[in-house]
C-alpha cells in the first residue's frame, strides 16, 4: 500500500471536509460506537453469563483452575476454566454491583470491541467508510454481543488482524503479540484464532514475494511463539485440549450449528466478503494475503452460527480498505475532532448504562425468578432437575442447590445430554434420567412436555407455581 505523504493527506483532508460527507462523517464513528454501547442493555438472558459469575467466584475462593464439577449433580468430565480473566472480572463486578453490574460490563465490552474494529478500519479509510464497514460488522456480531468472554475474542481478533496487516505493509514483526496470546488464552477457548492470522499472513506475504523462505521462517516464530506461551497459562498443556471436549456434542448445540441463510448476521458478514473480493477482482490483484484472510473468514461465517461475528471482524479491515480505493483518495490522517467525539461518545454511553442499568436489569432475564422462596427452603445438597438454560441461573441464584444440566455442554457426555433431551420431551424413558440424576424435586417451565408426564405418573407432587414455572416434589 503506497504511504501517503502529508502534501496527500493534507489535500485529502481539504476535499473530504469540503464535502457533506467530510462535514459530517467525522461524526457518525462515534454514533455507531454508541449503539455498541447502548443496544446491549438490558436483563442478563444468556444462560452462560450467570455460571462464568459462579466459575469466578469458585477461582478466587479455591485457586481451582482445573477441578471435578462442585455444582451440578450429573457432569461426566473434568471442569477446565480457561476463561478465568474475564470470569474473575465477572464475579468482582457481580460481587460489587449485582445483575445491574454485570449488564454494565456487557456495554463496557461491547464498546471495546467496536473500539477495536473502529481502529482497525480507522487505520485504512475515512471516517465515513468506517463508520459504514463498523455498522456492517455491528449487524453481524448483534447476536453475538452477551456477557460472555467471546468478546475477548472478538476485541483482540481485530486488534490482531490489524497489526498483522501492518506487518505485511513494512515487514516488522510485533514480538508484543506474544504476550497478548497468553492473555487472550487465558480469556476465551478461541485464542488460537491469534495464531492463525498470524501464520496465514506470514504464508501470504512469502506468496506474494515480499518475503525470502528465511525472512518468512523468522516472521513465523511469532505466532509459533504465541502458541507456546499458550502453554504457560494457569490451565497448563491441557488448554490444548479443553477445546476437544466439546467436540461430541456439538451436533446437539445451536450455535455450533450452521448460520441459517435468514440470519442478518450471515448476511452482514457475507456482504463484507463480497466487497473484499469484488475489490480484488476488479483491481485483478494477486494480493495472497488478502485472499486467504478472506478465505479463512469465509470459513468461520459459514461453518458455526458462534464464529459469524468473529468473520466480520476479521473482514472489516479487509472491506474499509477496498471502499476507501474505490473512493480514490488517500487516506486522511484522524481529525483531533473524530477523536475527540469517539472519546465523548464512549464514555457518555457508558455513564448513560451506568445510570439505567440498575432499573433495566435489576432481575434476571432467565429463570423461575417467581420461585426463589420455594427453591430457598429446599435442603442445602438437593438435586433439582431443570431446564438446561436454568442451570446457570440455579448455580448463582441458589448455591446450595444441583442442578442437573446447564450449558456447559463441554462437561456432559453425549449419552447423557441425550438422556437429558428425552427427559424434558417427556418421551418414553424419561423416568430414567431424573432416577439416574437422582434428583428428588423439578423446577420446570409449566409448559414444558415432561411436566405433563411427571404429574400424570402420580409420583410428582407440584409444591409451587409462579411466572410460568413450577417446582414439583417427587412424593413416591
Amino acid at each position: 500500500m503506497a504511504v501517503v505523504t502529508d502534501s496527500k493527506a493534507g489535500a485529502a483532508q481539504h476535499l473530504g471536509s469540503s464535502s457533506p460527507s467530510g462535514r459530517l462523517g467525522w461524526v457518525l464513528p462515534s454514533l455507531v460506537l454508541a449503539l455498541f454501547a447502548l443496544k446491549p442493555l438490558g436483563p442478563v438472558k444468556d444462560p452462560d453469563a450467570y455460571w462464568h459469575v459462579v466459575a469466578g467466584e469458585h477461582l478466587v475462593q479455591t485457586g481451582q483452575f482445573v477441578l471435578d464439577d462442585p455444582f451440578g449433580a450429573a457432569a461426566d468430565k473434568v471442569w477446565i476454566l480457561n476463561q478465568w480473566v474475564p470470569e474473575v472480572l465477572m464475579h468482582w463486578v457481580h460481587a460489587a454491583y449485582g445483575l445491574p453490574g454485570v449488564a454494565w460490563l456487557l456495554c463496557l465490552g461491547s464498546l471495546l470491541v467496536g473500539v477495536a474494529v473502529y481502529a482497525a478500519c480507522g487505520r485504512r479509510s475515512s471516517a465515513l467508510v468506517s463508520a459504514v464497514v463498523l455498522a456492517v460488522t455491528f449487524v453481524a456480531l448483534s447476536g453475538s454481543l452477551s456477557p460472555r468472554p467471546q468478546l475477548v475474542t472478538f476485541a483482540l481478533a481485530a486488534a490482531t488482524t490489524s497489526t498483522w496487516i501492518l506487518t505485511r505493509e513494512d515487514g516488522r514483526a510485533r514480538w508484543w503479540l506474544v504476550p497478548l496470546t497468553w492473555l487472550w488464552a487465558c480469556s476465551h477457548g478461541m485464542w488460537f484464532i491469534g495464531p492463525v492470522l498470524g501464520g496465514v499472513v506470514v504464508l501470504g506475504m512469502f506468496l506474494e514475494r515480499r518475503l525470502s523462505l528465511g525472512e518468512a521462517a523468522r516472521l513465523a516464530v511469532v505466532p509459533a511463539l504465541s502458541v507456546g506461551v499458550a502453554a504457560l497459562t494457569p490451565v497448563g498443556p491441557r488448554l490444548f485440549t479443553s477445546p476437544f471436549q466439546v467436540g461430541g456434542v456439538t451436533g446437539m448445540i445451536s450455535e455450533w450449528q450452521p448460520p441459517h441463510l435468514t440470519d442478518p448476521g450471515l448476511a452482514a458478514a457475507l456482504l463484507l466478503v463480497v466487497v473484499v473480493v469484488v475489490d480484488q477482482v476488479v483491481r485483478r490483484s494477486e494480493e495472497w494475503t488478502i485472499a486467504l484472510l478472506t478465505v479463512v473468514a469465509l470459513l468461520l461465517a459459514v461453518t458455526w452460527s458462534r464464529t459469524t461475528g468473529l468473520a466480520a471482524v476479521v473482514l472489516a479491515p479487509l472491506a474499509a480498505m477496498a471502499i476507501q480505493r474505490v473512493t480514490r483518495q488517500a487516506v486522511p490522517d484522524v481529525p483531533r475532532r473524530e477523536r475527540v467525539a469517539v472519546l465523548v461518545s464512549g464514555v457518555a454511553s457508558l455513564v448513560l448504562a451506568g445510570l439505567v442499568a440498575p432499573a433495566a436489569a435489576a432481575s434476571p432475564g432467565i429463570g423461575p425468578n417467581g420461585l426463589d422462596a420455594a427453591l430457598d427452603r429446599l435442603p442445602a445438597g438437593t438435586v433439582v432437575c431443570n431446564d438446561q438454560t436454568d442451570g446457570g441461573w440455579l448455580m448463582l441464584r441458589h448455591p446450595g442447590l444441583r442442578p442437573t444440566m446447564d450449558t456447559r455442554v463441554e462437561l456432559y457426555t453425549v449419552e447423557r445430554i441425550r438422556a437429558y433431551l428425552v427427559f424434558v420431551a417427556g418421551e418414553p424413558g424419561w423416568q430414567d434420567y431424573a432416577v439416574q440424576v437422582g434428583c428428588t424435586y423439578a423446577a420446570l417451565p409449566a409448559d414444558a412436555p415432561v411436566v405433563a408426564a411427571m404429574r400424570a405418573a402420580g409420583q410428582w407432587t407440584m409444591v409451587e407455581q409462579s411466572g410460568g414455572y413450577l417446582v414439583l416434589e417427587l412424593t413416591h
